[in-house]
């Protein structure tokens, strides 16, 4: 079992990790607000800290405070002559960076504000900050600040720029604009010719032409005469957060709102999500040295190269609101958001929208059939998408309603998809349709589930309907079911039924109703979503919380358990064992490993071992075939715990995968918890470099 993985940690995603019964990983968008590009590198400062990454997204470190970060909200960036990296954030200073040891300065230090807005370096190796009480000039070690007292118009100062003669450009929050040559102060404001006095970005051109971008659009000042440009005359948006100017002087302009524009001095062209920008709101842009354009969206970076663009996605979902959870037979998570759908292989994220080929972005159930084929619902029809192609199929292809709320696969392959209108059954070639006029409880289908014989479950608004292929047969309040509007179904080992409900939760094992509720410890009555792990645990989503229920007590987890939102919309159990779970704020994994105590309680196998131990970077994992003969077919999970128990990395090693890269790993200690089908180990891992 000798081979390569390529490890890369999730981009933009915030982990909160809890030890009670398990550990729970929060795989949240975090927003991103500062962009430095290098010819092999880029920063990113977010509101959890600053991330450098490859330039294929992988993650090489994530620094927060605990590294010397002066906060982990970071808002600005840029880097000196030297290569020191300067990151100041939103109320803890400035923080400089030598590639290996942190400096912090704030106002104890002479800094102005704690809050620093924009970055600049002059020629003379001074840095500039900008605050929200004027600017502050850092010369070496002394710190001299500007105010209005001394010339600056306003002092909210959220911009700066240095133009060809060494003047500073200051753009302010609604006073306009300051020009210090080092002596005197001129300001400039829409009594001047600036279109709007709130300035949220400059830029200086080759030819010493300054740009403002502002929130009515843009402005050229050349020294004398002032040009604007907005919705008359080529800018279609005008809401500006950012200005930059590539190599061969043509403008970019990010906005908030309306994707990016670019100006070659005649023509304007505009590029949005529809192009391939990934969100509207455009935060920064940042040329880099090989004439690529790099783009930083509210949750994403995106590369611009000629006419194509790649998305080094976020925390790698594409939307808050995750409506389903299913699991491939590789182990893949595929995730249908409001914003389209997110593939997870347990080290890289890929995105799919309406540019790939679904009917539309708002993805409410996903089903993979024998071959694999994900069959995708929206609400305006579903996708198939056998990895290469995809086919859609509307309400003109014969599908009852585009409407569709779930899609099951039957034994035969059949595609059972519930709709506002009814349920469609596809069997490749023609569609079926049923609607109440068969013998369906209710139009309004929300979930479908297929037990062992074959039996079809819908839930609708007015109770469940079981159908055998002939016979149609309808469950509702009367008959014992907690409440006629039924959201999830799902079906255990032994066959029983799960039903969630507005009123609770309701088991039926073919004669007999038993239903719970807030009385007997579920979380809350109204239940979005059930699933059913290896260990028989009952799993169930509802409107506040989560409830687990082993057949005797419920235990409910929320935001201080390690949960990450209250809402749960989808749950689905991965062949390790593991719990995913869709909520409105994003997904959450629980892993099962009892207590942080499981490292010492865990058998330590000794026909699994790691080599090196100690090791600098690169780690394989070593099996005895003699001894593990099935083994060399499983895919292993590696979570990597620092000795305080908290959860520090995760990996998943495919079949005939063994390496992993352990470089964003400082030196310590670390246990390692590994577990595939078959086998659970720990394992001591020192890491020295």
């Amino acid at each position: 079992m000798k081979h390569l993985l390529s490890f890369f940690i999730i981009l933009f995603s915030s982990y909160f990790i809890s030890f009670s019964q398990g550990t729970w990983i929060d795989y949240t968008r975090v927003n991103a607000y500062s962009l430095i590009v290098e010819n092999n590198a880029y920063w990113v400062g977010t509101e959890f800290g600053v991330e450098k990454r490859n330039l294929n997204g992988s993650l090489i470190s994530l620094y927060t405070t605990s590294n010397g970060l002066a906060d982990n909200y970071v808002i600005s960036s840029a880097t000196d002559s030297q290569g020191n990296k300067w990151f100041g954030t939103n109320g803890g200073g400035v923080s400089k960076f030598d590639g290996t040891f942190w400096t912090n300065y704030n106002t104890s230090n002479g800094l102005a504000d704690n809050y620093v807005f924009a970055i600049a370096v002059d020629q003379k190796g001074n840095k500039l900050f900008a605050t929200n009480n004027g600017f502050s000039k850092l010369n070496a070690t002394t710190f001299t600040n500007y105010t209005t007292s001394n010339g600056l118009v306003d002092n909210y100062v959220v911009s700066v720029a240095i133009d060809q003669q060494g003047n500073k450009w200051f753009g302010t929050n609604g006073g306009g604009v300051s020009k210090f040559d080092g002596t005197t102060w001129t300001t400039y404001d829409k009594n001047n010719g600036l279109v709007d006095n709130y300035v949220n970005a400059i830029a200086v051109d080759l030819q010493g032409n300054i740009w403002f971008g502002t929130f009515s659009g843009v402005s050229k000042f050349d020294g004398t005469t002032w040009t604007t440009y907005d919705e008359n005359n080529g800018l279609t948006f005008t809401n500006i957060s950012s200005v930059a100017i590539d190599l061969q002087g043509t403008k970019w302009f990010g906005t908030y709102g309306g994707g990016v524009f670019r100006f070659d001095g005649t023509n304007w062209m505009n590029y949005t999500e529809a192009n391939g920008t990934g969100d509207k709101e455009i935060r920064f842009v940042a040329p880099d040295s090989q004439g690529n354009i790099w783009l930083l969206t509210t949750f994403t970076v995106v590369k611009l190269e000629g006419i194509n663009f790649s998305i080094y996605n976020t925390n790698g979902h594409t939307g808050d609101n995750i409506n389903s959870v299913t699991i491939d037979q590789q182990g893949n998570k595929w995730f249908g958001t409001n914003g389209g759908v997110s593939k997870f292989d347990g080290t890289i994220w890929t995105t799919y929208t309406v540019q790939n080929g679904l009917p539309e972005d708002y993805v409410s159930s996903i089903a993979i059939d024998q071959q694999g084929t994900k069959w995708i619902a929206t609400y305006s029809g579903i996708s198939k998408f056998d990895g290469t192609t995809w086919t859609k199929y509307s309400f003109e292809n014969g599908l009852i309603e585009n409407y569709v709320n779930s899609i099951a696969i039957d034994q035969q392959g059949n595609k059972w998809i519930g709709t506002i209108s009814g349920v469609s059954k596809f069997d490749g070639t023609t569609f079926t349709n049923y609607t109440t006029t068969d013998g369906l409880a209710d139009d309004y289908v929300f979930a479908i589930a297929i037990d062992q014989q074959g039996n079809k479950w819908f839930a609708t608004y007015a109770g469940v309907t079981k159908f055998d292929g002939t016979t149609w047969t309808t469950y509702d309040s009367t008959d014992g079911l907690a409440h006629n509007y039924v959201y999830s179904i799902a079906i255990d080992q032994l066959g029983n039924k799960w039903f969630g409900t507005e009123k609770g939760v309701s088991k039926f094992n073919g004669s007999t109703w038993t239903t719970y509720d807030t009385t007997n410890g579920l979380a809350n009555n109204l239940v979005y979503s059930i699933t059913i792990d290896k260990q028989g645990n009952k799993w169930f989503g509802t409107k506040n919380n989560i409830s687990k229920f082993d057949g005797t007590t419920f235990t409910n987890y929320n935001i201080t358990n390690g949960f990450i939102d209250k809402f749960v919309y989808s749950i689905a159990t991965d062949h390790f064992g593991n719990v995913w779970f869709g909520t409105s704020e994003g997904i959450t994994e629980y892993i099962y490993d009892n207590t942080v105590n499981t490292i010492e309680q865990t058998k330590n196998e000794n026909g699994i071992t790691l080599f090196p131990n100690p090791a600098s970077n690169m780690v394989s994992l070593n099996i005895d075939s003699e001894n593990y003969q099935n083994i060399n077919n499983e895919d292993f999970e590696m979570n990597v715990y620092n000795m305080m128990g908290k959860l520090v990395k995760t990996a998943v090693l495919k079949q005939n995968q063994n390496q992993i890269n352990m470089d964003d790993l400082s030196n310590g200690i670390y246990m390692l918890i590994i577990k595939s089908k078959s086998v659970t180990t720990t394992k001591k891992l020192i890491i020295q470099k």
